[in-house]
């Protein structure tokens, strides 16, 4: 199950404050205001997941050795987004990489884990299976 981190439980206050304007006082432009607010959240959230990273920085990010991380993109674990048979450098979309267990956790790990499984569409709109 995915665990809901504090930005996913923020647009989630904000929608439903947009909810609570738009059905309990009629105050439709500053609900759509917040609306907007809580797309373009989610909208970083997403550009930010396709970001692509060197092996250095996603050694960084995950908390795994640079050649840990090479070895799982070798062995398909990590997409490779090289074209075919490129000597080119690693190139990992931030989406898709593994946070070493026992890291300590961050936000930014479930804002990647959100919307990585959006952008597979495993989830709903707001988060929601």
């Amino acid at each position: 199950m995915l665990k809901t981190g504090a930005v996913q439980r923020c647009v989630a206050e904000i929608l439903a404050k947009a909810k609570e304007f738009r059905e309990a006082f009629g105050a439709e432009p500053q609900a759509r205001s917040l609306e907007w607010a809580a797309l373009q959240v989610e909208r970083a959230l997403r550009d930010e997941s396709e970001q692509l990273l060197t092996l250095a920085q996603a050694a960084e990010l995950s908390g795994y050795h640079p050649d840990s991380v090479a070895r799982m993109v070798r062995d398909g674990q990590i997409p490779d987004l090289r074209p075919p048979n490129s000597k080119a450098m690693i190139r990992i979309r931030r989406a898709d990489l593994p946070i070493k267990p026992g890291r300590p956790h961050t936000p930014d790990a479930d804002v990647r884990e959100l919307a990585s499984r959006l952008a597979r569409g495993k989830e709903g709109r707001y988060g929601h299976p």
